[in-house]
């Protein structure tokens, strides 16, 4: 247990989280189990430590677990989460939880032994979580991270705090909003290059972005798809192909009889 709380403590200390994601503020923290789903790629690893950075600190109620762990090969989720809730232990933020067989057994199991702990668990995009596990249907609160968008992204790059608005607020006040963003900047300045990079929030670290948005469409593709829906291995260069055609045929409605014949 000790080696779980100084990981957690060391990632709270050096975690980068350059921009607060608005989703911070929708979600209903009081839920009792609370599940973030995404892509890879967009932050779900750091939107869970920022959370248990702003809300608890190095607080031991509080623990992040990353489901990649060897331990959990031969530990169970629910004995873990009862030992925890034994010493404190209040809110689990468990990562990566797909990587762990038994994972909607034990999140049930954990649901209905302890009433008093919360879990915030986040889930690859492929992850049906609620359909094919009819027993979290009732007791799961879905939310989903996307990657940056343009406003979150001018704001990181701009130094600015502008609010996000609603679509009724935009319809009937879109010229003074309008007028009062661009007294501090230009949005259009910094457009393009959001269209080119801005979505995904690894554009920030020192490595060349191509690649890395190549890496994590293999690693989905590779890893995500192969491990949580068991398609065959002989099927990935298929799929590749079809990210692929629908690259290069550029927007618009795609013809899927074209699609089907060309994989």
């Amino acid at each position: 247990m000790e080696a779980f709380y100084r990981t957690h403590r060391y990632l709270i200390e050096h975690v980068d989280a350059p921009v607060r994601r608005s989703l911070m503020d929708e979600i209903d923290w009081n839920h009792r189990l609370i599940g973030i789903k995404g892509t890879r790629g967009v932050g779900k690893t750091t939107f869970l430590l920022q959370y248990a950075k702003e809300k608890f600190g190095t607080d031991r109620s509080c623990l992040y677990l990353n489901m990649n762990n060897l331990y959990f090969s031969k530990h169970r989720l629910a004995d873990f989460a009862g030992e925890f809730v034994k010493n404190g232990g209040r809110v689990l933020l468990i990562d990566q939880l797909f990587k762990y067989a038994e994972w909607s057994h034990d999140l049930r199991e954990c649901y209905d032994k302890h009433p008093e702990l919360k879990i915030v668990f986040s889930g690859s995009s492929v992850m049906r979580l609620k359909e094919e596990n009819p027993e979290l249907n009732e007791i799961t609160k879905v939310y989903y991270l996307r990657g940056l968008s343009f406003r979150e992204f001018l704001n990181l790059k701009s130094g600015h705090n502008f609010p996000a608005y609603s679509l009724q607020e935009i319809l009937a006040n879109h010229q003074e909003i309008a007028q009062k963003v661009l007294k501090e900047v230009n949005p259009m300045n910094f457009f393009q290059d959001y269209l080119h990079h801005g979505f995904y929030p690894f554009y920030l670290e020192k490595r060349n972005f191509s690649e890395n948005l190549l890496k994590t469409m293999n690693m989905m593709i590779e890893v995500d798809i192969l491990l949580i829906k068991q398609i065959e291995q002989k099927y990935l260069s298929k799929i590749k192909k079809l990210l692929y055609l629908l690259a290069v045929d550029g927007p618009g409605a795609p013809n899927i009889s074209q699609l089907a014949t060309e994989i």
